[in-house]
């Protein structure tokens, strides 16, 4: 035992003849409530919680918002034409090209089938990604000649199966093709 402890065990009358002040235990309960609702990690805990909670909603809004709006960094990426004036003026060539056969196979009569239709667009935009993933190749690897021909390949390759489309299109449309002596359903 130590000193003091011995010393109270010894004394102990001396100290239990006084009686605490009336309204001791009153003020005693209200100052013990006020330091518990003040108690710091119960408050931090609580803060902690919070802040983590909204931290993975605004992660998850984000995540969301770029998997809606597809690739956020589409301006980071070089087109042909930050290359050289010569291949701006292909990749206009290219563009209004395919942009011409976009219009032209979504103006072509699919005799009350649309899903074929809008299964046919959906493939060629599937295309995209193709040229998208050589963009992002050319902006890591700027004035790469490889990666430059392949987008051009890229382009003439979707213009000629379109073109290949569109003629299959009228074939069928004009009896040239069988299935449209049958009257069955396009299937391209």
């Amino acid at each position: 035992m130590d000193e003091l402890e011995k010393y109270i065990r010894e004394n102990r009358e001396r100290f239990d003849h006084a009686e605490p002040a009336e309204g001791h235990f009153e003020r005693f309960a209200v100052k013990r409530d006020l330091a518990e609702a003040s108690d710091s990690p119960f408050r931090w805990r609580y803060i902690l919680q919070v802040a983590a909670i909204t931290l993975l909603l605004v992660l998850s809004a984000l995540w969301v918002y770029e998997r809606v709006t597809g690739p956020s960094h589409d301006h980071d990426m070089i087109t042909l034409s930050d290359i050289s004036p010569e291949y701006r003026e292909a990749e206009i060539y290219y563009t209004a090209m395919i942009s011409r056969k976009y219009e032209e196979i979504k103006s072509f009569d699919f005799y009350d089938n649309t899903r074929e239709q809008e299964i046919l667009l959906s493939e060629l935009s599937e295309m995209d990604a193709v040229y998208r993933s050589l963009q992002k190749e050319l902006s890591a690897e700027k004035g790469n000649q490889m990666i430059i021909s392949a987008m051009i390949r890229h382009y003439q390759l979707k213009l000629e199966i379109m073109s290949r489309i569109i003629d299959h299109l009228y074939e069928i449309k004009h009896g040239d093709h069988p299935k449209a002596e049958n009257n069955e359903s396009i299937s391209i």
